[in-house]
């Protein structure tokens, strides 16, 4: 895992971490996962400059196992400090007049919100339709929605107890000419009531995830300080087609970081999603008497072995794709390219074992309290937030087999998975020289479904070279290696001459050799003191059963004849 310093780990012995919230209703579980947010964010105690130039601290927050306890305060952070604080100091810096306000976001004594995504526009962000109109005299805006389509999607912004700011990207119109996507720092709501002309509609939770009060905001005819406009210098009318898409990604250039950060929760998501199906796995036994720990079933310890690889191989991608997400000396193109291919395949991995551990569990499986059945619907949120994966996929690989620019593979590029991913670009790259143009229904058909298999392949070289030069145990990286060929077997039995036995006895030797450290694996995940479930152990289980409610028929008095029978049956 990525070590941590923070004091997040003490945390767990606040009465707010420990209390169990599967019988709380979804208002007590938003108000709890608040709290939780403020105390996270007082533990790692961020500075401006941590976010403003992505310090390692920054970075950590993201891979801490303290994460994975409640998902939506995690949510709620990085919403907090990296799309709000960090478009606040990106835009305008450390702005004398909103000095107050950014430390108040810091230490959440304020909820900040970032309005981008629109009802009518979700992944096509660009063209928003909410508009901010300059007026004539120079003294503000008009921040307006104009109709029900253009209102923003998802951000909660109803009334939660604390004051609620949100950067609102809007379109700029002056003297009638649009000027493009800008944001704009709007007041929302004060903690019990909505600002005029502001309208949030709160939305019915997502199925199965860690509930946030996600909602639809509308703005009506809202006047805006000039000071609103969150822009060092005065807009100018964009340029070309291809500048003006640069400039609207230089506006939400935080997404890209977020698309980085927020994929980072993967890791102690997946490993502690791991650790608990182990811990239940020995000591769920089967036979007649009940004597086999079913851990001992290959279809049990495969998936568990496999996370735990994942998850290990997934931190040391982390890291090397956050020292280049960081160098500002290489291609802003580039570094947003490794943080796509990061994001794709930790997502896979981690949307794969959630399901399948899921299952492993059986009946006990399905439920949220043991935080395995839930943790695919908080990852689905993962998945769309910050750059869908289908989206950041199709960009990352048009642009590649355009040549518009290339990812540097390393030095390992005869390895299995590199001759993968080099042997989908190829074919691809064939495919669209006989096309001959990329903006067709051909390309549409032929090319774009195999956008999101090649960079899930790069993801996958990415993460295995990153594991093998911070030098993990062999055991680790053949393993990660055997089980991500599996993904795609049909392209290495026809190019590589590999069999399916092969692969199979590969992935089998894997296991076998790594069968026998589990428990160094469950140790070294670090998540132990937060695997929580009620089925962890016998005892925790006790304890879930006692906070249930009960229902029973009440106690009967033994009548005198029953009580005879009884007397006459114990001298039997």
């Amino acid at each position: 895992m990525v070590s941590n310093v923070s004091d997040a780990h003490s945390l767990l012995d606040l009465d707010l971490f420990k209390s169990p919230t599967h019988s709380l209703s979804t208002e007590a579980k938003v108000q709890l996962s608040i709290q939780k947010a403020r105390h996270i964010a007082a533990a790692y105690h961020f500075t401006l400059d941590d976010i403003a130039h992505l310090s390692p601290k920054f970075w950590r927050l993201h891979a801490d196992p303290i994460v994975a306890d409640d998902p939506a305060a995690t949510t709620l952070l990085t919403i907090q400090f990296n799309l709000v604080i960090g478009t606040i100091l990106d835009m305008f810096g450390k702005r004398p007049d909103l000095v107050e306000q950014l430390n108040d976001l810091l230490e959440f004594k304020i909820s900040g919100q970032f309005c981008l995504t629109e009802v009518d526009h979700g992944l096509d962000a660009a063209n928003i339709e909410t508009t901010a109109t300059a007026l004539e005299n120079g003294d503000g805006f008009i921040l307006h929605s104009p109709h029900v389509g253009a209102a923003k999607y998802m951000p909660p912004t109803v009334p939660c107890g604390l004051p609620c700011i949100a950067i609102v990207m809007a379109r700029l119109i002056k003297n009638g000419i649009d000027l493009g996507v800008r944001p704009f720092l709007v007041s929302i709501n004060d903690g019990e009531k909505m600002s005029p002309g502001v309208t949030a509609r709160l939305l019915p939770p997502r199925g199965g995830s860690t509930p946030v009060c996600h909602s639809v905001t509308s703005f009506n005819h809202i006047f805006l300080p000039q000071n609103a406009l969150l822009q060092r210098k005065t807009p100018s009318i964009a340029g070309s087609g291809g500048q003006k898409r640069l400039d609207f990604l230089k506006t939400i250039k935080r997404v890209a970081v977020g698309s980085l950060a927020l994929s980072g929760t993967t890791i102690p998501a997946l490993s502690r999603a791991a650790f608990t199906v182990a811990a239940y796995s020995r000591r769920r036994h089967v036979g007649s008497p009940a004597s086999l720990p079913i851990i001992q079933f290959k279809t049990q310890y495969a998936p568990i072995l496999t996370a735990f690889a994942q998850s290990f191989v997934l931190a040391a991608f982390y890291k090397r794709a956050v020292e280049i997400f960081r160098d500002d000396s290489i291609d802003f193109r580039v570094r947003h390219g490794i943080a796509a291919c990061f994001k794709v395949v930790a997502l896979r991995h981690s949307q794969d074992a959630a399901l399948i551990l899921s299952e492993r569990c059986g009946a006990q499986g399905l439920f949220n309290y043991n935080g395995i059945s839930g943790l695919h619907a908080d990852l689905r949120g993962i998945a769309i937030a910050e750059g869908d994966l289908l989206g950041l996929s199709i960009r990352l690989a048009t642009e590649l087999l355009l040549n518009r620019y290339s990812l540097s593979r390393g030095p390992n590029t005869a390895s299995p998975l590199a001759l993968h991913a080099d042997g989908l670009l190829s074919a691809c790259r064939t495919t669209l020289m006989e096309l001959g143009e990329h903006r067709s229904d051909a390309f549409n058909r032929r090319i774009l479904p195999r956008c999101r298999p090649i960079v899930e392949a790069l993801g996958m070289q990415f993460a295995y070279d990153a594991a093998v030069a911070a030098g993990l145990d062999a055991g680790i990286t053949q393993l990660y290696l055997a089980t991500a060929m599996r993904h795609d077997e049909g392209w290495y039995v026809e190019n590589l001459a590999r069999s399916q036995q092969d692969m199979f006895d590969a992935e089998e030797a894997a296991l076998q050799s790594a069968l026998p450290k589990l428990d160094e694996w469950m140790e070294r995940s670090g998540v132990r003191a937060y695997a929580t479930a009620p089925i962890v152990s016998p005892e925790r289980w006790s304890e879930f059963l006692s906070q249930l409610a009960v229902f029973k028929a009440p106690e009967i008095q033994d009548s005198t004849a029953t009580k005879e029978y009884r007397s006459l049956r114990s001298r039997l």
